[in-house]
């Protein structure tokens, strides 16, 4: 074999070898890409439990959200307080969620769930308005989501 066919050899086997690489790549690629789902569905549900814990958790608590989605204005100024601060976390897991569905890192059927869930609240007046009055504070992605939720039919 002379040096000629050497060099044709050697450049047949990087070839494969490059191919093989490259193979391996996308498979790995592939293999982060759901472990980078699994852990934002983990992420996703342990925020979710924490912040509905305490409303199912706490009779102190399922009492205070239902005096203040009836009538958020007749609380006292802590209850309005922990009122905001509670929709305040709820909407920011919203905010979330939309993100990680928009990014490509959060299931489409599990964001359905989700909104279905998010525009569920919606039906509570309380809800709908403090929405409107603190929208700014959330990404512009949400704002005009709620905005499509809020335009739609109540059931």
């Amino acid at each position: 074999m002379n040096l000629e066919n050497i060099a044709h050899l050697a450049e047949i086997v990087s070839s494969v070898a490059v191919i093989v690489s490259l193979i391996y790549v996308g498979v790995q690629v592939r293999q982060n890409t759901r472990a980078l789902m699994a852990t934002t569905y983990n992420a996703v549900t342990a925020n979710s439990v924490a912040i509905l814990s305490p409303m199912y958790s706490h009779p102190e608590f399922t009492a205070f959200l239902e005096r203040m989605q009836a009538a958020p204005d007749a609380g006292t100024p802590a209850d309005k307080l922990r009122f905001h601060m509670l929709l305040l976390t709820a909407f920011r897991h919203w905010d979330n969620l939309h993100y990680q569905f928009r990014n490509g890192t959060l299931d489409p059927e599990m964001w359905r769930c989700y909104d279905r869930t998010m525009t569920r609240w919606f039906e509570n007046a309380a809800w709908r308005a403090w929405f409107r009055a603190n929208a700014d504070s959330f990404s512009r992605s949400l704002r005009e989501l709620v905005r499509e939720r809020l335009d739609a039919p109540m059931a």
